[in-house]
């Protein structure tokens, strides 16, 4: 069961008063639960799991079981990246590196001490391109091995272990490492310019699977203007300072009118949706256009990497490929299928699909919806189809006027709710 904290005390209303300045409080795409998607501020937050939101000059309070995420998120690579073990990850400049902790400087939360045993890995210089980038994430959050990795910016990799040595001066350098191996007792000491990335071992059993289908043990995720994407238990606001527990262990404190200014994604877990990435499909099936087969995307597109569209990335949803077909049992459980199609930014200005949800009702398929012909660059369509008394769902992803060029369609946020 999951839980959120939020502490407001009185002098939160300096927070709710500033949400009359725009240039603060910005307006972001919002889905809840049952209604259409639509854009509202983020005022602040409200005790008893409730937010404050403005929309169309009304001010609206939502519990965070009607919320399914404010905003969005998106990723750099012009700042080093912290992986924390619960999978989320700060964007930061790394000031000093013990085997204890971690010292960072970050534009939003200032100085963060991160013990080590909240972290996961560390990487200097993040690729440019996304794809690479995504794909360094995942190899990152189902890493298990039981040594610390040094990646060099040359492309080589030495395992062992990161250390403290007895040089007092060394331990004291900011911009060095010590890393011990197998093959040599004395620690190397590696300048910090050298590496690409830092991975440390696993500390304990993890479970992959969830943690490939990025469910978080925290109540929220927040995401933010930096390319942060860090998952709290608690949210305190107290004068003029907003502070966020992580990990029941790691306490970032944040200016309000920052905090308000660099937030761009609030994402509860909402127990009364279902997300189709969460259940098991009970068929798949793809016909080539020529020979090469594609397998389905669990929270992933069909390249293997985040589901992305203009840049945001969504971290619930089905990546196909023209042309396949997926379908899941119902049994009845449900009303509503929602969801947002979309092509996948990795294709670009090219691809061309249309997609199809058919239900079976009775032991009988019926065609619910089709859509236009979706290309690369169109914005996300919001569909909203009622499965009522619905035996199963099957969702279809079919060619349109270019073949199969870069169909890389993209189901974000598909999710059953009653």
């Amino acid at each position: 069961m999951w839980s959120l904290h939020i502490t407001v005390c009185l002098a939160a209303g300096i927070i709710v008063n500033s949400g009359s300045d725009s240039g603060t409080h910005v307006a972001r795409q919002t889905l809840t639960v049952s209604e259409a998607p639509f854009d509202s501020r983020l005022i602040t937050f409200l005790p008893d799991q409730r937010v404050m939101l403005k929309h169309n000059n009304e001010t609206r309070t939502l519990t965070l079981q009607d919320l399914v995420v404010w905003g969005s998120y998106t990723d750099h690579n012009s700042l080093p990246h912290v992986y924390l073990t619960d999978g989320g990850v700060l964007a930061a400049d790394v000031v000093k590196i013990t085997p204890a902790q971690v010292t960072l400087y970050s534009r939003i939360f200032t100085e963060v001490q991160i013990p080590r045993s909240l972290l996961r890995a560390i990487v200097f210089a993040p690729p440019a391109g996304v794809l690479p980038r995504d794909h360094l994430w995942k190899q990152i959050l189902s890493n298990t091995v039981d040594h610390d990795t040094a990646h060099f910016t040359n492309g080589d990799a030495l395992r062992g272990k990161h250390v403290t040595t007895p040089n007092t001066l060394l331990t004291n350098v900011t911009n060095r490492i010590a890393f011990q191996t197998e093959q040599r007792p004395t620690p190397l000491s590696i300048p910090l310019e050298r590496l690409s990335a830092l991975l440390f071992r696993s500390q304990k059993p993890r479970n992959l699977r969830a943690e490939s289908r990025q469910q978080t043990p925290a109540g929220v995720s927040l995401g933010f203007a930096d390319g942060s994407r860090i998952h709290v238990n608690t949210i305190v606001t107290k004068q003029k300072k907003i502070q966020l527990t992580v990990n029941q262990e790691l306490m970032l404190s944040v200016d309000a009118a920052t905090f308000h200014r660099e937030l761009t994604q609030f994402q509860p877990r909402t127990p009364q949706v279902t997300f189709l990435s969460d259940l098991t499909p009970s068929s798949y099936k793809h016909i080539p256009f020529l020979r090469r087969s594609w397998p389905h995307g669990i929270d992933e597109n069909v390249l293997g990497g985040r589901l992305r569209c203009a840049g945001a990335i969504h971290t619930k949803g089905l990546g196909m490929h023209s042309a396949s077909r997926i379908t899941y049992q119902l049994d009845h459980k449900f009303r509503w299928f929602q969801s947002q199609i979309a092509l996948d930014q990795s294709a670009g200005n090219r691809g061309s699909v249309i997609f199809r949800v058919f239900l079976q009702r009775s032991g009988e398929w019926t065609s619910t919806y089709t859509s236009p012909i979706v290309r690369g660059a169109n914005r996300p369509l919001a569909i909203k189809l009622n499965v009522a008394q619905a035996d199963a769902i099957a969702l279809l992803v079919e060619f349109a006027d270019r073949g199969d060029e870069r169909d890389y369609a993209n189901w974000l946020n598909a999710r059953l709710s009653n």
